[in-house]
């Protein structure tokens, strides 16, 4: 018999690869270092244990910002869509200055609400 190519399967290339790969990102010592303490605080067997935690933590905070935003959109347009019928006599309502102090009440706790997200933005 003469020899000819064997034709073996072709390997999968994620087989026997854990799902969590090593990644590179750019980090200034000042952050990386803030990591580190951020790990050794917490009890993490390693830096990159506490910089996983912080990815999914500030993933998480970044998607309920987002949810937060949308929900805040779609409750202003419901409130306004609410005034308008009120204005326009749809709806029987209380008096003005009671609809006036609940407006400045829902805007102060918007801009407090906003200041937080910007401080947990800015980490402080």
């Amino acid at each position: 018999m003469g020899k000819g190519t064997r034709k073996t399967a072709a390997k999968s290339r994620t087989k026997g690869r854990s799902p969590a790969r090593p990644r590179s990102i750019s980090v200034t010592d000042p952050e990386w270092q803030e990591v580190e303490q951020f790990a050794a605080r917490r009890g993490f067997g390693s830096t990159s244990d506490g910089a996983r935690q912080l990815l999914r933590s500030g993933l998480r905070t970044e998607q309920l910002i987002e949810e937060y935003t949308a929900a805040s959109a779609w409750q202003l347009a419901e409130a306004w869509t609410d005034a308008q019928a009120i204005a326009g006599g749809d709806r029987a309502v209380g008096n003005w200055d009671r609809i006036a102090e609940a407006a400045e009440q829902a805007r102060a706790r918007i801009r407090e609400r906003a200041a937080a997200q910007r401080a947990v933005r800015a980490g402080i």
